[in-house]
Parts: structure tokens; sequence; C-alpha cells
């Protein structure tokens, strides 16, 4: 099983597990069918459909709940740590140059401050 770590910006805030907490008292079934996947991903027991490469080794996992089409945006430290950094409600097929920018921001800010 893989660890799960969620990116900290510098205020201190989580987007991904802030967005989790908000959630669950909006949609509790997307929630939970999030926390599932994210439970999937950890074990290396997703589907073909339920992650895509991005870039700059960041993938979205993917989350379909009737109309709600989620991602979270994920990359992976030595094989044995997912970090979760960013999340969008996905509103067309095509990502906005904005989040893209964002979420490898969040990556190399990570990757500039943690120890491993």
């Amino acid at each position: 099983m893989k660890e799960i770590i969620f990116y900290k910006k510098q205020n201190w805030k989580f987007p991904v597990k802030d967005f989790l907490d908000d959630l669950k008292y909006k949609n509790p079934v997307l929630h939970s069918k999030i926390l599932q996947k994210i439970d999937l991903l950890s074990l290396d027991r997703l589907w073909n459909d339920d992650f895509k490469y991005i870039l700059d080794k960041i993938y979205e996992l993917r989350i379909k709940q009737s109309t709600n089409i989620s991602r979270i945006f994920y990359f992976t430290i030595q094989n044995q740590k997912i970090v979760l950094l960013d999340w969008i409600i996905k509103k067309n097929q095509k990502l906005d140059n904005s989040t893209l920018d964002r979420v490898i921001a969040y990556k190399n800010n990570f990757l500039k401050n943690i120890k491993l």
C-alpha cells in the first residue's frame, strides 16, 4: 500500500483535503466515491479509465458521479508515496493552462521543500 500525502500550500491550506472536507457535507455520495478511488490508487488497483497521464509525471485521478466529473492531480515519489496536489470539477474536455501551471508549480514546490 502506498502512502497518500496531501500537498500543503505555503498558507497551510491543503487543496485536496480541504475540497474533500467541504464535499463531505455538500455531496456525500461523490465524497465517498473519491475516497474509494484514492484507496484504490494507493493499492494500485485502478482501471485504465480511472486515471490519465497529464504531463511532467503528473496524473489525474478521474471520478464521475452523475454529472459531476472530478479530477484530482497527483504524482508519485519513489513509487511508494502518492502526493495529491489539487483538484478541479471538469467542465469540458480540455484542461486550461492556468490549471496545468498551478499543478506543476505545486509539484515543483513540494519537491523543493521535501526531505526524503
